[in-house]
């Protein structure tokens, strides 16, 4: 276990690193959006400005129509605005979001011409989202030496000290990752509670993926504990419990979050849920409930949707479903978590050699995620 998860201020709590209360930041939010969903969305400035509003919303609260209706914003400014690189490059940035990455790739390059025509940009939110992009497609080879470095001297930043922790738990180190998260923490100098929770998500989700349960359980209640609200803390809170046996409180959880994102995945979790403690009537229901959110989804959103159904279906059973989905989501993306879905689909389904030539694949690119380690262990390959 890292050492680093041994220090009394990691994570924070709210009494040693003091933000916003989360009921005023969601409130000042919500009363932005307000605001300018009462102005002329024909001005590229507001349409842009409400659309940010409400993407920021979703990373908090994982409500599908904020994501939609900021979509809608930003295609209809485009049409009056399309030399508008700050509107291009927040475009890009949903394209990104619901994984339409050759649109998206494709609206980083008119930003770049419109650069290079005189137009000022954000070169660091370009930079950042290029990165985004080759990270999400696997294209691993356009990622500096920090990415492939993770160890290198790290700059003194928040974002940039996170970014090197998720590089370094794509390398497989753990207690590497685990200490540029804690350092980020300390060089956090806002008063905004959701980074901090957001940064406690992923040291949680670094312990999660290695199966450290309860020392992730800490972390996502420190999120909690400043955004209550925070889907994903609270997702990954109750995965968490349930893998320690808390059905009860893991149960709870699951409905508050379902409540309040309708996301079929949290669905499908609770089903799981359900059936490890005995109640297959109630598991049933949960997993008809799930079928039908991710039917629904993958008719209007389907490359957003692609990768998190193909899971669910394997892990329901349904390889032939899932086997589908699976080989349209790495036509979509090569990144690692994509082939590494493909060769378990695969396998399940039969063909080990294919699964064999993902694994080859996954291991050129010199990562080795626990989820690697773990499909290694279980598929023999020549």
């Amino acid at each position: 276990m890292p050492a680093v998860l041994r220090l009394p201020n990691w994570p924070a709590t709210t009494e040693q690193l003091r933000t916003t209360s989360a009921s005023i930041y969601l409130g000042n939010l919500d009363a932005r959006i307000t605001q300018l969903e009462g102005a002329d969305h024909r001005a590229a400035a507001v349409a842009q400005a409400l659309a940010s509003s409400l993407l920021h919303r979703y990373r908090i609260l994982g409500r599908w129509p904020d994501v939609e209706r900021a979509g809608a914003l930003l295609q209809a400014a485009l049409q009056t605005a399309p030399e508008s690189a700050s509107l291009q490059l927040e475009w890009a940035g949903w394209l990104l979001l619901v994984h339409r990455f050759a649109d998206a790739e494709a609206a980083l390059a008119r930003v770049q011409g419109l650069r290079s025509n005189g137009a000022v940009v954000d070169g660091a939110r370009l930079e950042n989202l290029q990165e985004e992009l080759a990270l999400a497609t696997g294209q691993y080879e356009r990622l500096g030496e920090d990415f492939r470095e993770p160890a290198r001297q790290a700059p003194a930043e928040f974002y940039a000290l996170a970014e090197r922790a998720y590089a370094a738990l794509l390398h497989g180190d753990l207690d590497l990752a685990s200490r540029l998260y804690f350092e980020a923490q300390h060089h956090y100098r806002d008063v905004g509670p959701y980074p901090l929770a957001w940064l406690h998500v992923q040291q949680g989700i670094a312990l999660l993926r290695f199966g450290h349960y309860a020392e992730a359980a800490k972390f996502f209640e420190a999120a909690r504990e400043r955004i209550p609200q925070f889907y994903l803390a609270t997702e990954h809170l109750a995965e968490c419990l349930t893998e320690l046996g808390e059905y009860d409180h893991a149960r709870a959880l699951y409905l508050e979050v379902i409540e309040q994102t309708a996301n079929p995945e949290f669905m499908a979790a609770l089903a799981g849920l359900e059936s490890a403690a005995g109640d297959l009537a109630a598991a049933q229901r949960w997993q008809s409930r799930a079928d039908e959110g991710y039917e629904s989804l993958l008719r209007d959103h389907p490359a957003a949707y692609t990768q998190h159904a193909a899971e669910y279906f394997l892990e329901t059973g349904r390889i032939e479903r899932a086997l589908t989905l699976a080989t349209a989501n790495l036509a979509l993306r090569q990144d690692l978590g994509s082939r590494l879905l493909y060769a378990e689909a695969v396998n399940q389904h039969g063909d080990a050699g294919a699964a064999c030539e993902q694994l080859r694949l996954a291991g050129e690119t010199g990562l080795n995620p626990p989820e690697l380690q773990s499909l290694r262990s279980q598929i023999s390959c020549p």
